[in-house]
């Protein structure tokens, strides 16, 4: 093994030091850079990390591409959504202003003794989207690879957007504030999503969160540096009403929430 190092960038992935090999290499790896390219951009995300895990000379050609890859398939899954929390003690009739479309509003009216608590959905999955293949044994060298490969390579600073009021809170900000920190989006989203009529939450906190100001609208999730890319595109044109950073309400809501 002296001649063999692991790279901390790349993940496991095992490489000679001097980059030889007493192995010729494939046809496939032999492969110009912009062919290994399209290849990957053929294959699911799954797919590529395994085929990243085969050998250093796939890694190198894959990690590059890997982030844009695992954001193009996590943040669609929960995309532009109307997401609401919905309390036990939710009145009939009582939505968000705006959550429901005219058309949803005479079907419900039609539907008789209908709440949202009806139709609620009992579990939230955290999953990100992106699974070992089933032939990979769990917990085996190239599973444990294939996981670590893709914590460390999904999107690390995100932005919740607000499409329906074009409201946004970076991740970055509340992760600034010491005692915030370890806490990250989800507070922040579940803080801003609750719904009921009753103002009970079993908190010392006494403030409106059973009435989110996100309650029923559509958000979606961003990487920091796409968002801004936006937001620089979007001030160019006349035609598109501006974003709002409400960042610094949102932490203050929080510690106000963690502090009492």
């Amino acid at each position: 093994m002296e001649n063999i190092e692991i790279d901390g960038f790349d993940r496991g992935i095992i490489r000679p030091r001097d980059g030889s090999s007493k192995y010729p290499k494939s046809k496939i790896e032999q492969l110009p850079y912009d062919i290994h390219l399209s290849i990957f951009n053929a294959l699911q995300v799954e797919d590529t990390v395994s085929l990243a895990i085969t050998c250093w000379v796939m890694w190198d050609a894959i990690k590059n591409i890997l982030p844009t890859a695992m954001e193009a398939v996590v943040f669609p899954l929960a995309a532009q959504h109307r997401i609401i929390c919905v309390g036990d003690y939710v009145l009939k009739d009582d939505y968000p202003p705006g959550m429901l479309t005219e058309e949803e509003l005479v079907e419900v009216s039609e539907a008789g003794d209908l709440y949202l608590w009806t139709h609620r959905f009992e579990y939230w999955n955290k999953d990100n989207g992106i699974f070992p293949p089933a032939a990979m044994v769990p917990w085996s060298p190239d599973w444990c690879i294939f996981q670590e490969i893709v914590e460390k390579n999904l999107p690390q600073v995100l932005v919740i957007r607000n499409l329906s009021k074009k409201e946004y809170i970076r991740e970055s900000g509340i992760t600034a504030e010491p005692d915030l920190e370890e806490m990250g989006i989800t507070q922040a989203i579940l803080s801003r999503i609750c719904w009921s009529h009753d103002p009970s939450s079993s908190m010392a906190y006494q403030g409106d969160i059973h009435r989110g100001t996100w309650a029923g609208d559509r958000i979606d999730i961003m990487c920091e540096n796409r968002h801004n890319a936006v937001l620089m595109a979007e001030s160019k044109d006349p035609s598109k009403a501006p974003w709002k950073d409400v960042t610094e309400a949102c932490v203050q809501m929080l510690l106000d929430i963690w502090s009492a």
